[in-house]
């Protein structure tokens, strides 16, 4: 027999002990502690329901983060491919059930903060999307199965409805929810778009997957910096460049991590159109031989903007008053990229050289664009 599509069972399970550990808490903290209760109650949507719903989400965590391990370590790739439907097992079942009933009951609990909010609606939307339209699922699998940092964030949370949470013990929770959020998160992030472009995914599935987690590493890069900024760990100095101070000791260039960034976005955009202009699916053997080559332009066209942006300060037309010159010449560094695309011996005979520089070529607005963040 096959499962449901739909994770009735744990749903309706997780349900129903949301409600019955929701009286429970509730019961204990009425007795244990009356004041504090007779506190919460004052304010009933930004203190009462997001403490129990705090407590409620640290013990549905717990279980969703064994039950998508589980799922992902007994879900083979070869046949999780976008398309292809097939039923849910029963460790599958258990992990979209709990991540389902958090999403939901953690929404009413979460009114007082729309960043939250959003996440979660989004999060339910993804899920709605992939069973729908058969997306492949290890990715969303790994993504739950490295959300560590949520324990952390609630925990700061009820310490500090406690009145316990000290300006010391914020700073270490800051830092390792900084620490968890760049290991696990955006590691496994970036595993799952690894993923996507190794699975033979459809050019609209490849490109939504990509997207999404792009997004995604984004954001949680952005909470990262917010929580080092809050515990004063690290600086932001805008200007330009804009600089990272670490612990008031070390300065960081944001140019350079914004140009790698705007490079890993270009290739990725390349690759992708390159794919939809072909008469073929790109194989293995092809996707590895452009990535040598990529490497090898990036190498290359780096030390040509370089090398170009010098050659300029020596132009006939000198700059104005003032005004510093560029560091690096994206122009010229195209032109030495481009020149490695076209030369690079490591590039596999069924790739066409032409019509991937051309892609790459209409890719270069992003580098662009997110190069002059920094």
């Amino acid at each position: 027999s096959t499962k449901a599509e739909v994770p009735f069972v744990p749903f309706l399970a997780g349900l129903t002990a949301w409600v019955l550990l929701r009286f429970g808490a509730e019961a204990i903290v009425r007795r244990v502690n009356p004041e504090f209760f007779e506190d919460l109650k004052l304010d009933i949507r930004r203190r009462y329901d997001l403490y129990f719903g705090t407590w409620l989400g640290l013990i549905f965590k717990a279980v969703s983060i064994v039950a998508c391990t589980t799922a992902l370590l007994t879900t083979s790739a070869e046949t999780d491919i976008a398309g292809l439907a097939r039923p849910l097992s029963t460790e599958e079942q258990w992990c979209w059930g709990c991540r389902a009933v958090l999403f939901v009951q953690e929404l009413p609990h979460y009114v007082s903060i729309p960043e939250l909010v959003v996440h979660h609606m989004l999060s339910i939307a993804a899920m709605i999307g992939i069973l729908a339209w058969n997306f492949p699922r290890r990715q969303m699998y790994l993504i739950w199965a490295t959300l560590l940092s949520e324990f952390a964030n609630n925990s700061r949370r009820l310490l500090k409805m406690h009145g316990r949470l000290t300006p010391r013990l914020s700073v270490w929770l800051s830092a390792a929810i900084a620490l968890n959020v760049v290991l696990f998160r955006v590691t496994g992030a970036l595993v799952a778009i690894v993923w996507s472009l190794q699975g033979g995914t459809s050019s609209l599935a490849l490109v939504l997957n990509v997207g999404a987690m792009s997004i995604y590493i984004l954001y949680m890069l952005r909470m990262s910096v917010r929580e080092l900024t809050r515990s004063e760990l690290l600086i932001v100095r805008l200007g330009r460049p804009t600089k990272l101070i670490i612990a008031g000791n070390w300065e960081i260039n944001l140019l350079g991590i914004f140009v790698g960034l705007g490079i890993v976005c270009t290739e990725v955009s390349a690759l992708w159109i390159y794919e939809a202009n072909v008469n073929h699916l790109t194989s293995k053997a092809e996707i590895h031989s452009i990535a040598w080559a990529s490497l090898q332009a990036v190498i290359v066209g780096l030390f040509g903007a370089h090398a170009t942006a010098c050659l300029m300060r020596f132009s006939v037309v000198p700059a104005e008053a003032g005004q510093r010159s560029p560091r690096m010449c994206m122009q010229g560094g195209l032109v030495f990229a481009g020149a490695v695309i076209l030369l690079s011996p490591t590039m596999e005979s069924t790739v066409d050289r032409g019509t991937f520089l051309s892609c790459m070529s209409m890719s270069f607005l992003l580098l662009e664009a997110i190069g002059q963040i920094g």
